[in-house]
């Protein structure tokens, strides 16, 4: 069925939510075509959040030593936010690979188990990311892709989270190379939307067509984010994602596609 350019919801669901619906529709749709490109910076993206979003929890269960304690930090997250959702997600993933007869007898018992699958979920979604689709494309050389380690302090520690600082991002030149692709999806994103992503990715496309002689920054890099997939997915293939409704527009503006894993 052709070639699917991978969005950072398809890694996420694919790795980081086993044994779910959503798991099954992300590797359904991966199913769907012939080649499935992976691009670094969708790992970065990963990485950068809700694997991010995972450490967060483990080492709340580290910190704490309470499951209570942990749901109750969890709960207290900015209501509806991804950082919320995706945290509660950790906590079911992590009780998925849990067996009723695993689990302590105490609420601190209780909390190292989750603490213990969590650290294991972690490190088995970072061995796989790259074994999930039929090629990895778009390597970054300013980023060091390191795998997660634990440090001293038992919290798990996924830094190198950003590009290099003291360099220009190193997908610079080929952004800056096509004005008219840029100032195209700029003009996608409403110039009244209330969103912050919205509002930041507008903000960073105004500047590299403005200041196309200014680096870009890891910062700005970041905040191009949905808008980098549409601009580097080959014509040939499609943008595949979880979240049709902020690619789909961006896409088209640049006469490409966006597929969801709902589609047939």
């Amino acid at each position: 069925m052709g070639d699917a350019f991978i969005e950072a919801t398809i890694l996420t669901d694919i790795l980081l939510k086993p044994n779910t619906p959503k798991q099954k529709r992300a590797a359904d749709a991966l199913a769907r075509y012939d080649r499935t490109l992976l691009p670094v910076y969708a790992i970065k993206e990963w990485k950068a959040g809700p694997l991010d979003y995972y450490a967060y929890v483990h080492d709340k269960l580290v910190v704490t030593r309470s499951f209570r304690d942990t749901l109750q930090a969890v709960s207290a997250l900015p209501r509806g936010s991804y950082r919320q959702s995706t945290s509660l997600e950790a906590l079911t993933a992590a009780a998925t690979s849990l067996r009723a007869a695993a689990l302590g007898s105490t609420d601190a018992e209780l909390a190292d188990c989750y603490r213990l699958a969590l650290v294991s979920l972690v490190f088995r979604s970072w061995r796989k990311r790259r074994k999930i689709t039929t090629a990895v494309v778009d390597d970054l050389a300013c980023y060091n892709e390191a795998e997660p380690r634990i440090g001293s302090d038992g919290l798990l520690d996924l830094r190198p989270q950003q590009c290099e600082r003291d360099q220009e991002c190193c997908l610079a030149p080929r952004l800056k190379a096509e004005p008219g692709l840029l100032e195209a999806l700029r003009n996608a994103i409403p110039e009244n939307s209330g969103r912050g992503e919205d509002k930041r990715r507008r903000k960073a496309l105004k500047q590299l067509l403005k200041h196309p002689k200014e680096p870009l920054n890891r910062e700005t890099c970041r905040d191009l984010g949905d808008a980098i997939f549409a601009f580097f997915c080959p014509k040939t293939a499609v943008v595949l994602t979880t979240n049709l409704k902020d690619h789909e527009p961006l896409a088209r503006a640049i006469g490409k596609r966006a597929e969801g894993t709902q589609e047939t």
